[in-house]
């Protein structure tokens, strides 16, 4: 006798309920095998910004990976954004070889990276990826990697996202600093040494901005020896007051110069030039030597509270291009903490010596987040030490946009800066800082910097 089966006994219902459960076990069978079955899953972002999204898995016995990455028009963002995934996922990876005899049997590690996507201000655009690591605890590693770019897809950097708002990097520098100084969680175990390396390296940092803040997202492990995670801190923006007293005598058509001495600070020079400027209400910037502001550091915070803008010239005054990489960073970056510690600022210009530069200092620069300042009047100040040989020299050759080199280490340059600061201003200039004449020129990146001749 043949014994029935039992599914002969399901009723006309029950052949429906095993239909669609058949169904959508093979959708997720289908979703999940493999990484290639996964790959090209095209999304669109919530909000105002329409960007596409490719959306790659992949699954093992031991762990799955969801990993959204936008399109990107632009090459060199579409290749960091990239890069920053495949080092998430060499990180996760290795993580899992270190766990992978407590992995598998039902137990996996998982790696999601996320995009958000948030309008800026000016047109720009945030790509905020948050990469999430389980491996051997319940709680979850979390990595935050920001990308800024204009609306063309173009990548930007802190800098010339600041350019509308009344903050320049030297005081987000500062104001970050502050706040993590006074962070709870974190200020009892901050290494000074780390949290100076990270302040030089703004390309570094993850930022969002929007209308009225500046978010920066810091990793605790490069700030402390042993925490985990990251730090918010919230830096209010102003948008530029355009009716303030700066703003109000940058008019087209009149002649703007910026004054620039070099290798100071010096007590026989310094203070006399300090004293000629005020009487003459002009602003300058002052490359300083670390050397010589380590010697003399309350000459250079003076500088720093007349109102001045402060740059780096290097430590000891050696020509860069004949350095190495490493002795390179170490010129500039000494140089800029001791400028900081003696004025509380950190500089954004950097000015070579002797003007020599080549692509190494161009990307040391970069890097630091800094432009490199050169000049079109050199006032040869430093050959003739001539005081009115060096007012012939910047009167024969000053034109509205000009940087004009002197040197506040030679007596003679200080007696020659009377006469010239009388005789500019009666051609009708204004005395700007290397900032405030860039900004003139709408030139707000990272870059090399001459001046007009």
């Amino acid at each position: 006798m043949v014994k029935r089966l039992p599914f002969k006994r399901i009723k006309w219902p029950g052949w429906v309920v095993l239909i669609f459960l058949g169904i959508f076990i093979v959708i997720g069978i289908g979703k999940w095998v493999g990484d290639s079955s996964a790959k090209g899953v095209q999304l669109k972002s919530k909000g105002e910004t329409s960007i596409e999204f490719n959306q790659d898995t992949d699954e093992t016995n031991r762990y799955t990976m969801l990993i959204n990455t936008p399109v990107i028009e632009n090459s060199s963002l579409a290749k960091s954004i990239q890069d920053w995934v495949t080092k998430q996922k060499e990180i996760f990876l290795s993580e899992v070889e270190a766990e992978k005899e407590h992995l598998g049997s039902g137990y996996r590690a998982h790696l999601t990276i996320l995009v958000d996507v948030k309008k800026g201000p000016n047109e720009t655009t945030s790509l905020v990826f948050h990469s999430s690591h389980i491996v051997n605890t319940v709680s979850d590693n979390n990595y935050v990697k920001i990308f800024t770019m204009d609306s063309t897809h173009n990548p930007l950097n802190l800098k010339e996202v600041l350019t509308s708002y009344d903050k320049t990097l030297e005081t987000i520098r500062s104001n970050l600093k502050e706040q993590l100084k006074m962070n709870e969680t974190i200020k009892n175990e901050l290494i000074n040494k780390k949290l100076n390396e990270v302040l030089q390296e703004p390309n570094s940092w993850n930022w969002l901005a929007n209308e009225n803040s500046l978010t920066l997202y810091m990793d605790k492990s490069k700030l402390t020896e042993s925490k985990t995670g990251m730090i918010e801190v919230n830096i209010p923006l102003e948008e530029k007051n355009t009716g303030g007293r700066e703003q109000s005598v940058l008019k087209p058509g009149e002649k703007y110069v910026a004054l620039t001495f070099d290798d100071g600070p010096s007590p026989e020079v310094t203070p006399r030039v300090l004293k000629i400027l005020k009487q003459h209400h002009a602003k300058a910037t002052f490359f300083m030597l670390g050397s010589q502001v380590e010697k003399h550091p309350s000459l250079a915070a003076q500088v720093a509270h007349a109102g001045h803008e402060i740059g780096n010239h290097t430590d000891r005054h050696i020509n860069l291009t004949q350095l190495e990489k490493s002795q390179l960073v170490r010129e500039v970056t000494n140089s800029s903490q001791e400028i900081e510690e003696a004025t509380g600022h950190i500089p954004t210009l950097i000015r070579p010596p002797y003007g020599e530069i080549n692509s190494q200092v161009e990307e040391v620069a970069r890097s630091n987040g800094s432009s490199l300042i050169l000049w079109s009047v050199d006032s040869l100040d430093w050959k003739s030490k001539n005081a009115e040989a060096i007012n012939e020299v910047v009167q024969e050759e000053v034109v509205s946009g000009s940087i004009i080199l002197l040197h506040d280490v030679h007596p003679t340059t200080a007696d020659a800066l009377p006469k010239l600061l009388t005789t500019l201003e009666q051609e009708g200039y204004h005395f700007l800082t290397v900032s405030q004449l860039l900004s003139t020129q709408e030139k707000y990146s990272a870059g090399t910097y001459y001046g007009k001749s």
